[in-house]
């Protein structure tokens, strides 16, 4: 396949996002020639107290910051979208301590008992929408980074995980592609059914956090989102990854599936849910699933109540040397349960964030092989302050899928 790398688009987006984001909207001859931006992010400074023997305690911040920009052209809308993280920065260069947790590569060894660090550019798109008839629309994109069609809204942009401060075990069932490079998307919908489909390359993003990892239009995915109203959203998704992960060898298809339900409650609250399966089909004919429930309810403006439980599924020699299972051994599957409760209070601390003190908990339930790799009841435990800001600053999560 012939390469496509949609640069100009992708750093003008860059562009836009790092001179304009200040102002609500730019000076133009009329109304219908003037930009409209916005931006909004957070960030958690947080003590993260991995339990057992095999935790792990550090300070870190896990953050976001999202900008884009939207004018009309004609018959359609162009929107020019930007999402950064410092991570790269603010969290350890090996990942951030978080066990059970399987995924990405540092100094070329499988990341085990870690999650990694987002990247610089999470998103750097160039998107055009016009309205159908019949109530329906159109929208194509192009990203030098971006995310493709497969999978639920990605757990830092959703509503039922806005106020859990870490990744979910389940994310490289689910939601991992949401840092992909070369995407390129065609969306149909309306008000209650959208279909999409992109193309994008399929390999995951290297151990440089601070880079982009360009490569050919080799891997594919589609969507199908059904929206009936009062908040519900269900989705079914699957996608083909060229050589998707440094160290493993072939390719990889994911399967996913989910239901969202998010409502508010009054002027000064919200309540957010989330149910999602995935599977990965792996070589040697191995199945690696993952399954979450989550949610958070954020109420009388000051409080988030969340929690969040999961089974994944592992390999019993990665968790016991801490390294890629070598292809001279058989592969022993096990699952892994895991269950987090949280608080968080907001504070009248600042008037340009809103900031939230809280605590989590987690507990795990495991194989009893894993004892002596573990121990025997690991408690994790997280106590942190969160700030939002920017034009989107009062709410407490937002959801990212078009």
């Amino acid at each position: 396949m012939r390469r496509f790398y949609p640069r100009t688009a992708a750093f003008a987006a860059a562009f836009m996002v790092t001179t304009g984001v200040a102002s609500a909207s730019a000076a133009g001859p009329s109304a219908a020639d003037r930009w409209t931006f916005f931006w909004h992010g957070y960030a958690y400074l947080d003590s993260n107290r991995q339990g057992g023997d095999s935790g792990a305690r550090v300070f870190e911040s896990i953050n976001h910051f999202m900008a884009g920009g939207d004018r009309p052209l004609g018959a359609w809308r162009m929107g020019l979208r930007g999402m950064f993280s410092l991570e790269p920065a603010t969290v350890p260069l090996e990942g951030s301590p978080l066990l059970f947790q399987r995924g990405e590569t540092y100094q070329g060894n499988l990341l085990i008992d870690r999650q990694h660090a987002h990247d610089l550019f999470v998103q750097l798109q160039i998107e055009f929408e016009r309205p159908l008839p019949k109530g329906s629309r159109l929208l194509l994109s192009a990203a030098l980074r971006g995310e493709p069609a497969v999978g639920p809204v990605a757990f830092p942009h959703r509503l039922s995980s806005s106020a859990i401060p870490m990744a979910p075990l389940s994310h490289h069932n689910l939601d991992s592609t949401h840092i992909s490079d070369d995407v390129v998307t065609a969306l149909w919908g309306t008000r209650f059914v959208t279909v999409d489909t992109s193309l994008f390359h399929g390999a995951e993003p290297d151990e440089n956090r601070w880079d982009l990892d360009q490569g050919a239009l080799d891997s594919y995915a589609g969507r199908i989102t059904v929206n009936p109203g009062t908040g519900l959203s269900f989705q079914v998704s699957a996608c083909r990854r060229e050589e998707p992960e440094a160290i493993e060898a072939g390719n990889q298809t994911r399967q996913t599936a989910s239901i969202s339900w998010q409502k508010g409650l009054g002027s000064d609250g919200s309540f957010g849910v989330l149910a999602a399966s995935g599977r990965n089909l792996l070589p040697e004919d191995q199945e690696e699933w993952g399954h979450i429930a989550e949610a958070t309810v954020h109420f009388r403006s000051r409080h988030d109540v969340y929690g969040r439980i999961e089974q994944v599924d592992r390999d019993l020699y990665e968790l016991t040397n801490k390294i890629q299972r070598p292809e001279t051994v058989e592969p022993a599957r096990t699952h892994v349960e895991e269950l987090t409760l949280g608080y968080a209070y907001t504070l009248p601390l600042l008037r340009e964030a809103k900031t939230s003190a809280g605590v989590a908990v987690a507990g795990y339930r495991f194989d009893e092989r894993l004892d002596d790799v573990y121990g025997e009841r690991p408690i994790s435990l997280w106590v942190y302050l969160r700030f939002g800001f920017g034009s989107a600053a009062a709410m407490p999560g937002h959801e990212h899928h078009h």
